[in-house]
């Protein structure tokens, strides 16, 4: 082999290197010399070492330690891990029984804000997510450490899953491992499989489960109708007070200007003055008919002229409370237009209150029609035959796995090892 290996390469051609190009018969040879040296190596690893001198002895002694390597290794990798998984599953592992059960929520919810506008726009779907709310509350509260605080009153969780003394958080998540629930949004089924180590035990905690969501619904549904109905009222009490204060203001104002009605009183005073001004009319015009028939110093003259002066005096007097020309009192309209505000906010405050208190009836009549109900689509189950621990198949898949770890780990040794040689 050594003989026809230099023949071999005697006939290749030899390599010739330019300072700009290389002939493409150089890459061909280093490929070829490359192929050659590793089939030289191979085959010498595959040669059987002879049976006399001190290198056989060697290639013995390197034969049967990978030999031996080999085989503890597939009894470390393999064969413990086999033996180990079909002793426990075989003997240890408990079989676990469970229990399904479905519940359908059912209620008349409100519908979320805006949803007239979602529903014209193609995204009715979001309109109706506030409908579906209580699927979840109910689902979240069966994986809730409520949940197992509730249930801890009735039965003793740490006896039947073998728990007793562990922490709360770590109970929760075994819980969570062994109680599974899945929610349709759509139909509003919520389906809950309970898992335990034998089947009365299934079967009395998806019972008593069943028990609690009623509970909670109805608890949710009270909550919602009293959260209503006091937000409502609320409301009815801060528009009452509102109302309280404006009517206190208003009266603080009467008792300041001492004025019941401003109003009326400048009502009042206009129509004094157009009565002043229609009699001080008809004494002009009795005044100038006197003038033509007597003297300028007649009685008649002089009380008809007295006449008009107090006349005009008591115009003028009542337009100055009107117009403001008097300075030392405050105008009727001044106190009219501070006695218009007031009034103003009396009004909208009662007009608030009576809307405050048809808000509170409608919120009671649609509390009413408010339901939150359970209905139990199917009972819970009384299982047949264990669900878990799948042992045949779980044996099978970490046989697989350890001797696919084993090869992976033979194959990259052997690598390792022809590389070193």
């Amino acid at each position: 082999m050594e003989t026809q290996r230099k023949s071999t390469a005697g006939k290749l051609p030899k390599p010739r290197f330019g300072t700009r190009t290389r002939d493409p018969s150089v890459r061909l040879w280093f490929s070829i010399e490359s192929l050659n040296q590793l089939a030289t190596k191979a085959g010498r690893s595959l040669q059987k070492p002879s049976l006399s001198g001190t290198g056989a002895a060697e290639a013995r002694t390197a034969t049967n330690t990978r030999s031996t390597w080999l085989w503890r290794s597939f009894l470390v990798l393999v064969l413990a891990p086999l033996v180990t998984c079909s002793i426990y599953f075989g003997f240890l592992a408990s079989d676990q029984f469970g229990s399904e059960m479905r519940l359908a929520v059912r209620g008349a919810t409100q519908l979320l804000p805006g949803s007239d506008a979602l529903a014209a726009s193609g995204l009715g779907t979001l309109a109706s997510l506030n409908s579906s709310q209580d699927v979840y509350i109910v689902a979240d509260y069966i994986a809730s450490r409520s949940m197992i605080d509730d249930l801890s009153k009735e039965i003793d969780l740490g006896a039947i899953y073998s728990k007793r003394g562990r922490a709360a958080e770590d109970l929760l998540r075994y819980w969570r491992s062994m109680v599974q629930t899945s929610v349709q949004a759509a139909s509003g089924i919520v389906t809950v499989t309970v898992k335990t180590f034998s089947r009365e035990d299934s079967v009395r905690i998806a019972t008593a489960i069943r028990a609690r969501c009623d509970i909670v619904a109805n608890q949710l549904l009270d909550r919602v109708r009293h959260d209503a109905v006091e937000r409502a009222t609320a409301e009815v009490k801060s528009a009452r007070a509102q109302l309280s204060a404006r009517q206190a203001s208003l009266e603080q104002f009467r008792n300041a200007r001492m004025q019941i009605d401003p109003l009326a009183l400048a009502r009042s005073l206009g129509e004094t003055i157009t009565t002043l001004r229609r009699d001080l009319v008809d004494v002009e015009v009795t005044l100038d008919t006197a003038k033509a028939s007597l003297a300028s110093d007649a009685p008649q003259i002089k009380m008809l002229t007295a006449n008009r002066q107090i006349l005009s005096d008591q115009i003028v007097a009542l337009e100055a409370r009107i117009t403001g020309a008097d300075l030392n009192s405050p105008t009727a309209s001044a106190v009219l237009a501070e006695y218009d505000k007031l009034d103003v906010k009396k009004s909208l405050a009662e007009q608030a209150v009576v809307i405050a208190e048809r808000m509170l009836d409608n919120t009671k009549v649609d509390a009413n029609h408010h339901h939150i109900y359970l209905v139990a689509i199917e009972d819970p189950t009384v299982p047949q035959s264990p669900i878990a621990p799948r042992r045949a198949h779980m044996i099978l898949l970490i046989s697989l796995g350890a001797l696919s770890f084993w090869s992976l780990i033979a194959v990259i040794a052997a690598n390792v090892r022809d590389h070193t040689i």
